[in-house]
């Protein structure tokens, strides 16, 4: 992949503020950044140039080894902050056996062989990364240094067992003879693929469980990291667009003489709904569409705002109709013939993805080819749209994933941007590098869909739920990044991801029930981090909360009762207790700690978060999570996981996305604000090794900071906080 940032931006009149942080950094190191870096152990790169003397040979798909005994490992999954491109190519080293300072990691670009293994379908999202791929991993590395102690074996004429891979060598243990991974690949290739190979022990293993540095860090911090806004080809042009930002419109004026006069204006290309100006730079395409920006006018939605959405979302809550996404004893009949019973709605706002790099992509499409380099989670589905656009073989579609990407989220597995690209591409006949500015960001989102719930829970003479009844209405998560489950949406109006966490509570109540309402709205929605848990675990956390207060009992040991045969709940629940003190009250006015519990991604999670309230303002001082996903495979990575999810649960909290007048009223950061660092608690975080299946690590924080924070409120103050965000509870982070 070539790419020429940073000779490009050195050739401008004002460099950018990043790349006069890299210039420094080279220049100066330590003196300049304050600190000096780790050694870093492997390094990540695009797709890696081969010295012309140097034979490289693949073992499979994933691993390529030079004779100068180099080794790369494709990294196939988005690497989005979440540290997936260490934690995956290390547990193939650590069964491999090479030498982790020396590994090289290339990003791979769409190819069926980086497919997901569970789900076939190559992409990065819903915590499914080390999940799917653990197992993988593992296979492959082992199934090369199986063929690797073969060679060598081979060649010494000794048993494959007297020999074993350390350090990208292969010792023979009785003479001490060492071979080179590079001297034995050559012969290594020729064996036949081992079907079963041996896994090591885990105590052989000496990465995993081990806090690694991250590989795509320093050049983060450098300036060095390729992101999708800095990708560039010889020759490329840029365009700026703007589509209609109302739901439901058309363009109503373009004054096309003017466009084409201002200064770098090479082309202009219609787009449905909207326009491109293509330009030399993207400044002068930006420019010329700030001066003379098309008009557009609303249609049928002009008259959508959020009071009547919110409306319209009441009316399906109360009057249906609804489809049973799950029914477990006969909750509806214990409810008739239980007197003492508790009822509670709750609201989810709309949300942003809101990622630090906007929606960007860098295209050259051909008579019979298709290139691309873009920030994408889901490579598989721009392949599929571009190929069926252009009708192009899948071998004339090419999609390069960039290996830094500033944020997804879940965004970023859809391909309407890159669709975008390539079509203005297509239009002008050469290389174009489209950026979406950040209105366009925020009025093209495919937003996390708003959700209103209802509960009912009948009470048994200990305070205890004997059934709980739940009625959701939410439109579509899962429709546009899987369009195949269209027909089930339409027979049966369910939307698995949209009921998530509701219909497999945890908690130990005999009689449960849900009902859903698939809401039809113009408004796009789609996946986001959490899914359905979220907004759904928001409202079961706050109701289970509810039912404590009405029982007269403690929060924590309510739980503790409801949860009594599952033993990974007890211990972090315990483990989140013992770690926030939970028994130690305060005695100072208005402080108070909340508590939540989640079953998500295949882990457990507790929380506890303790604030102050003064006036309308809350502080929030401090958090403790608990944290069970089974096998913790780099600590500090996970760690940070978590804490960066509390922080983004803080804005779930704080923060939505509104209409009026059939448009969004967020257009940037001024008015959609996302929590400050002086906003952020301390924060304390630490896993259960509990042995059990994988989890997923990345998007479970999140959810129960809404209800926690909700929760503490009401310990703090006696006011309930049942709709998000908490301004409509006249509340603001402080």
């Amino acid at each position: 992949m070539k790419t020429s940032n940073a000779t490009q931006v050195s050739e401008l009149p004002n460099p950018s503020r990043r790349h006069v942080i890299k210039l420094m950094a080279n220049g100066t190191g330590a003196l300049v950044l304050g600190f000096n870096l780790p050694a870093l152990a492997a390094k990540i790169f695009d797709e890696l140039p081969l010295q012309a003397t140097t034979q490289k040979v693949s073992l499979g798909s994933w691993i390529s080894i030079t004779s100068d005994n180099e080794v790369t490992i494709m990294v196939s999954q988005a690497e989005i902050g979440q540290g997936i491109s260490t934690t995956l190519p290390a547990i193939l080293v650590d069964e491999l056996g090479a030498d982790w300072n020396n590994i090289k990691l290339e990003t791979a670009a769409f190819a069926p062989a980086f497919r997901n293994p569970k789900l076939n379908w190559m992409f990065t999202g819903n915590s499914e990364s080390t999940q799917s791929f653990y197992d993988l991993m593992r296979k492959t590395g082992a199934t090369a240094r199986e063929m690797l102690l073969t060679a060598a074996a081979q060649r010494w004429h000794v048993p494959v067992s007297e020999c074993s891979a350390e350090n990208s060598q292969v010792l023979h243990t009785v003479s001490g003879k060492k071979l080179s991974f590079g001297a034995l690949v050559a012969d290594a290739a020729k064996l036949p693929v081992p079907t079963e190979p041996q896994l090591k022990q885990m105590q052989q293993l000496k990465l995993l469980g081990h806090a690694l540095p991250r590989v795509d860090i320093p050049s983060k911090v450098d300036g060095s990291a390729v992101f999708g806004i800095d990708m560039s080809v010889p020759g490329m042009l840029h365009a700026a667009v703007r589509i209609c930002p109302y739901l439901s419109g058309k363009l109503k004026r373009l004054d096309e003489a003017a466009l084409k006069s201002q200064p770098g204006v090479k082309m202009l290309v219609p787009l449905p709904n909207g326009i491109a100006v293509v330009a030399t730079s993207y400044w002068q395409a930006k420019a010329a569409m700030l001066a003379h920006p098309p008009e557009f006018e609303a249609d049928t939605s002009k008259n959508l705002n959020s009071v009547q959405l919110r409306q319209q979302y009441a009316n399906a809550l109360h009057n249906g109709p609804f489809a049973t996404a799950l029914k477990e004893g006969e909750a509806m009949d214990v409810l008739a013939q239980t007197k003492k019973r508790l009822y509670a709605e709750y609201e989810n706002p709309f949300a942003a993805h809101a990622t630090m790099e906007p929606m960007n992509c860098l295209a050259d499409v051909q008579t019979d080819k298709c290139e691309i380099w873009a920030p994408t989670q889901g490579q598989e589905f721009a392949h599929l749209a571009l190929k069926s656009i252009f009708q192009l073989k899948d071998e004339q579609v090419i999609v390069h994933r960039t290996t830094a990407i500033g944020g997804g989220f879940g965004r970023r597995l859809l391909p309407d941007f890159v669709i975008q690209a390539a079509l203005i591409s297509k239009a002008v006949g050469k290389s174009v590098k489209l950026l979406w500015d950040r209105e366009e960001d925020f009025a093209h989102d495919y937003y996390r869909p708003a959700s209103m719930l209802a509960m009912e829970a009948a009470i048994d003479p200990k305070g205890y739920p004997s059934a709980l009844m739940i009625r959701l209405v939410s439109p579509t998560i899962l429709l546009p990044v899987f369009p195949p489950i269209a027909s089930m949406l339409k027979e049966k109006h369910i939307d698995p991801s949209a009921i998530e966490g509701l219909t497999e509570i945890p908690y130990g109540i005999a009689a449960k029930h849900l009902d859903f309402h698939l809401l039809e709205t113009s408004i796009p929605t789609s996946v986001m981090r959490t899914t359905g848990y979220g907004p759904n675990l928001f409202a079961l956390e706050c109701f289970i909360d509810e039912l404590a207060h009405a029982a007269r009992q403690d929060p924590l040991a309510y739980r503790r009762h409801l949860l009594r045969d599952h033993p990974r709940a007890l211990a972090v629940l315990d483990k989140v207790a013992a770690m926030s003190q939970w028994s130690k009250k305060t005695t100072k006015k208005n402080r108070a700690k909340g508590l939540a519990f989640a079953s998500a991604f295949g882990s457990l999670i507790a929380q506890v978060l303790e604030l102050e309230v003064k006036g309308n303002d809350i502080h929030i001082l401090n958090t403790w999570l608990a944290v069970d996903c089974g096998k913790v495979l780099d600590p500090g990575i996970a760690a940070a996981g978590i804490e960066g999810g509390v922080v983004f649960g803080l804005a779930y909290a704080n923060t939505a996305i509104t209409f009026s007048q059939g448009r969004t009223d967020q257009h940037n950061f001024n008015d959609y604000e996302l929590p400050y660092l002086a906003q952020t608690p301390h924060i304390e975080v630490e896993f259960i090794n509990s042995g059990a299946a994988l989890g997923g690590v990345g998007e479970v924080s999140p959810i129960t900071v809404p209800p926690a924070l909700s929760n503490a409120v009401f310990a703090a103050t006696g006011k309930r906080i049942r709709r998000l965000p908490i301004k409509h509870h006249g509340f603001n982070l402080a």
